[in-house]
């Protein structure tokens, strides 16, 4: 019987394989490549994936329930440590950052994937020749529509829809080439299914980005911080966690965590691996508030056929005269000279014992406009200031990353989708009237 039954599920599309494990006494499966696949198309369980957080957020955006006008839907914005809603300026000086990354390079014409509520668009349509916009959520879709922005196109599509048709045409409209000057990704790869699938998107904008364009992916969660973040939401929550227990309990997070994370040094290796030739600058966040998105998120600028930035001096922060924060005052003038980067600046945020650390807020009030707060390490511990295109040799932007660069939430999901999937399909079936346990096999990797 329970042969049959493998049998019977080896026909669902999902199921590559299936057969009876008499040591678990469960029937187990091996996904179809097809229904797991990124490319040439998104499988079908990759494709419910990502209805699940359209879903989310259409219903997020229907709630409007921090929406404080047309320019500035909050809706969804809270912490995770307390449930409240982060603070308004917070956000206004979230939003500025990831405004001002963008008009770095000043580009006429703007792609963004994952476009919202258009907490950027509004602000900086304006200043471009034209702005298109994506996003699969329906809502926000209809609103920006509505509100016919000059140059402004929205258009409903998810990021692996980049190079469609529809979105090659906007872009033909605003110039021939059909080519970007920049491509956003803003607060969105968190809701990608894995590594695989960010790696395609990224793939797809810089072959789509014009010469010495820029590809902005903005507020990633990092996973080379994520264990310091368990920690730090479980000690918010209960602050008198023994050290054994604080360890099961952010071990738990980790696992349980429905986000996708990324180590910033993945950028690094996919820049190495395009035909083009990338540059990767990794900024950490200078907001003045001490939340997880100043702590735990940063953003990275990759720029397409950029010219090599040449030789570079890197100044030492323990070297710069002064004692502890009073170094700052000496920071603008080491790195206004020509190609100096200053390293190992100890991150207050994340660094507590360190004598001489200081907060990314800090330094960024003590720095000219053309530099800006890098990231030295990889965790954020350690930042640098400088330039960012001279962010060539550091911990964060270095190829040589570990195998292990992003967690794997689809994985997850398939693990906890396919048994209830499968479950049902038998019963519809008549197959059989209480099925035994069924599990995905361990062995499922996607390809």
């Amino acid at each position: 019987m329970t042969d049959q039954l493998a049998a019977v599920l080896g026909r669902h599309p999902w199921v590559g394989s299936a057969w009876w494990d008499g040591r678990r006494a469960a029937l187990v499966v091996r996904p179809a490549a097809e229904a797991v696949a990124v490319r040439p198309v998104p499988g079908a369980l990759l494709i419910e994936y990502l209805e699940h957080w359209r879903h989310v957020y259409e219903y997020v955006y229907s709630s409007a329930e921090l929406r404080h006008g047309d320019d500035l839907d909050l809706s969804g914005w809270r912490a995770s440590d307390t449930g409240a809603a982060f603070p308004r300026e917070h956000m206004l000086e979230w939003i500025d950052h990831a405004v001002g990354l963008v008009r770095r390079r000043q580009p006429g014409i703007v792609l963004e994937i994952g476009c919202g509520s258009g907490l950027l668009v509004h602000r900086l349509h304006s200043s471009t020749r034209g702005y298109v916009g994506l996003d699969p959520a329906e809502p926000v879709v209809e609103r920006l529509r509505e509100r016919r922005l000059p140059g402004v196109s929205v258009l409903r599509a998810a990021a692996h829809e980049l190079t469609a048709r529809e979105v090659t045409a906007a872009l033909r409209a605003l110039d021939a080439s059909g080519r970007p000057d920049c491509v956003v990704l803003n607060s969105v790869t968190q809701c990608f299914p894995d590594e695989r699938y960010l790696a395609a998107v990224l793939d797809d904008a810089l072959d789509v980005v014009a010469p010495g364009g820029a590809v902005v992916v903005g507020d990633i969660r990092n996973l080379a911080g994520a264990r310091d973040f368990a920690n730090w939401l479980e000690l918010a929550r209960d602050p008198g966690l023994s050290a054994d227990d604080l360890a099961r309990r952010a071990a738990a997070r980790l696992e349980a965590d429905e986000e996708l994370l990324c180590d910033p040094r993945f950028f690094a290796r996919t820049a190495r691996k395009h035909p083009r030739s990338v540059r990767v600058a990794c900024y950490a966040k200078p907001m003045r508030d001490d939340t997880e998105l100043t702590r735990y998120r940063y953003d990275v600028v990759l720029t397409v056929d950029a010219p090599e930035p040449g030789p570079i001096r890197a100044v030492a922060w323990r070297d710069l005269p002064g004692r502890g924060a009073d170094r700052i005052g000496a920071l603008a003038d080491t790195v206004g000279r020509d190609a100096t980067l200053v390293t190992g600046i100890p991150n207050a945020l994340l660094d507590h014992d360190a004598a001489d650390a200081v907060t990314p807020a800090a330094l960024a009030a003590a720095l000219p406009p053309e530099c800006a707060v890098l990231l030295d390490s990889a965790d954020a511990r350690l930042l640098a200031a400088g330039r960012p295109e001279h962010q060539t040799d550091l911990e964060a932007v270095r190829a040589d990353a570990p195998h292990r660069v992003c967690n794997d939430p689809f994985a997850r999901y398939v693990r906890h989708r396919m048994p209830e999937v499968l479950t049902d399909y038998l019963e519809l079936l008549g197959a059989a009237a209480t099925p035994p346990p069924i599990i995905v096999s361990e062995e499922f990797a996607a390809p």
